[in-house]
């Protein structure tokens, strides 16, 4: 298969991005019209919100691409210097509707288990960390055998400057999935 060239992939990865940001992934397309079928279903409100996650993480590792791209682009000699900056705002829309899709989850199902762990990743993706803290702690709450939230919480923890409470949450997420 031939390679395309740099202003052809800077033109399609455009027009992924686009795409995602209007329409989501498959999975968003997929899923929406399972719930036209059955609105009220608790796990795929669920699998709603982890698709918008996904497409967010999705459109933000494209955008990267392409801004390394259009980076070489205009300096063909040199090397990028680091991954370019992404403009976060335009992902925004895609971590509100995961929050919503959650919201959804709670709504129907308020027990649902592993959701308060999800709606922290979304609001950690929107650096909207003190919010992801409270999930995480809500999660630790209904499960503190939850691993995931545990080791999720250190790493918001690391991202607000509290390095201490971040090397307490990595070493309970450590034992509590046997690394230690």
């Amino acid at each position: 298969m031939d390679m395309l060239d740099r202003p052809t992939m800077i033109r399609v990865l455009g027009e992924r991005l686009e795409q995602l940001q209007q329409q989501g992934n498959s999975d968003v397309l997929r899923l929406g019209k399972e719930l036209e079928r059955t609105p009220d279903d608790a796990e795929l409100w669920f699998e709603l919100g982890l698709a918008h996650n996904q497409t967010g993480l999705q459109y933000l590792d494209i955008a990267a691409q392409r801004a390394q791209l259009e980076y070489l682009e205009e300096h063909p000699e040199e090397e990028v210097p680091e991954l370019p900056e992404v403009d976060a705002t335009a992902v925004q829309g895609m971590f509100d509707r995961a929050l919503a899709a959650f919201d959804r989850v709670l709504e129907l199902a308020p027990e649902f288990y592993g959701v308060q762990c999800q709606r922290g990743i979304a609001l950690s993706n929107m650096q909207r960390y003190e919010e992801a803290e409270q999930c995480y702690l809500r999660a630790l709450e209904e499960d503190e055998e939850d691993f995931t939230a545990a080791s999720y919480l250190a790493m918001v923890y690391r991202d607000m400057g509290r390095d201490e409470l971040a090397d307490r949450y990595q070493r309970m997420a450590e034992e509590l999935n046997g690394s230690v």
